[in-house]
């Protein structure tokens, strides 16, 4: 009887951490770029903005047209940096990754 008692105790607490633990890698997954985009327009930022927040893995976006930037926080498991600037690119428009600090 006691085995048992220890033997569920122990399947319980197992269940219960698991699900911290996916949701903590979980929180860990977002990731942030900025590029310098040749927009020129209020046109061009638009066109940025609707094509972009589309994109697989894209969870938030900010285009300044006043910067020329396009900075995207991204779900790191869906896409990469590379993709992103590769999707802006096929917009027709020059892109450079901004260093990051």
């Amino acid at each position: 009887m006691k085995t048992r008692n220890l033997i569920l105790t122990a399947a319980a607490a197992f269940c219960l951490a698991a699900p911290a633990k996916a949701q903590e890698a979980k929180k860990n997954v977002s990731d942030t770029v900025t590029f310098i985009v040749s927009m020129h327009c209020e046109n061009c930022k638009k066109k940025v903005e609707n094509t972009m927040q589309f994109e697989k893995g894209v969870k938030d976006l900010n285009v300044s047209l006043a910067d020329k930037t396009v900075t995207i926080v991204y779900d790191s498991r869906k896409t990469t940096s590379a993709a992103l600037k590769e999707s802006l690119e096929k917009l027709n428009y020059t892109v450079e990754e901004k260093a990051r600090k």
